[in-house]
Parts: structure tokens; C-alpha cells; sequence
């Protein structure tokens, strides 16, 4: 049985996965950016924390204000922690392309190297 065609000949793509690893780290990079987003825009919300006034209805609006906030930034929380999963789940992939090719090549002799699991942000950022 020969070896299967190269996947350009039938229209297809090839993903290496030395190009999944590579993904895998720009995800990671851009997940620590965006946990740094919301920080920035807690700081630049937190100059304006009186700007509603004073009374009974600014304090009325500002607890409202608040509670969304709140549920916003907690939403947001999640989706960096997603970020990082996705990172994660691209590097095992690619641990898996690489160790399918290494058994579907019959080579004998120690398994690959396998790339470490990538640092990211696993708990919901606390943003206050």
C-alpha cells in the first residue's frame, strides 16, 4: 500500500504541527492582552465613579450601573479563561498530530517530544 496523496494534489491543505503549536502560542499571547483590556477599563471607570451625582436617584443609578457592570466584567472573565482553553486544546492537538504521524510511520524507537502545555489564565480574572 503506498502512501496516501499529498493533500494539494486533491484540492485539499496540509496543517503542520509545528503551525498548530504556533497558533496555539499567538492564542495564548492574545489572551493575556485581553485580560488586560478590561483592566484598562475598570481604571479609566473608576475616574468617573461619581460623575451620576448625588441623591437619591444618582445612587439608585449607580447600584444598577454596578450590578451590570458586574455581570459584564464576570462574563468577560469567562471568555479570557475560554481563550485559554482553546490555546490549550490547539496544543494537544498538535501533541496528537505528532505522535499519529510518528505511529503511522512505523518507526520504531521512543515516541516525540511532546510541547508542554501552555501557560494561560485558568481562573476568571477578579476585576473590582
Amino acid at each position: 500500500m503506498g502512501a496516501p496523496p499529498s493533500p494539494a494534489a486533491s484540492g485539499g491543505f496540509d496543517v503542520q504541527p509545528v503551525h498548530v503549536h504556533h497558533a496555539a502560542d499567538l492564542v495564548k499571547d492574545a489572551q493575556f492582552a485581553h485580560a488586560e483590556r478590561a483592566f484598562a477599563l475598570v481604571d479609566v471607570l473608576n475616574k468617573y465613579n461619581q460623575s451620576a451625582g448625588a441623591g437619591r436617584g444618582a445612587d439608585a443609578f449607580a447600584d444598577a450601573y454596578q450590578k451590570v457592570a458586574a455581570k459584564f466584567l464576570e462574563a468577560w472573565g469567562c471568555s479570557v479563561v475560554s481563550v485559554g482553553g482553546a490555546s490549550v486544546g490547539l496544543n494537544h492537538t498538535a501533541n496528537h498530530y505528532v505522535l499519529a504521524e510518528w505511529g503511522a510511520s512505523g518507526r520504531k524507537g521512543p515516541q516525540p517530544p511532546r510541547q508542554p502545555e501552555p501557560v494561560v489564565i485558568n481562573k476568571p480574572p477578579r476585576y473590582g
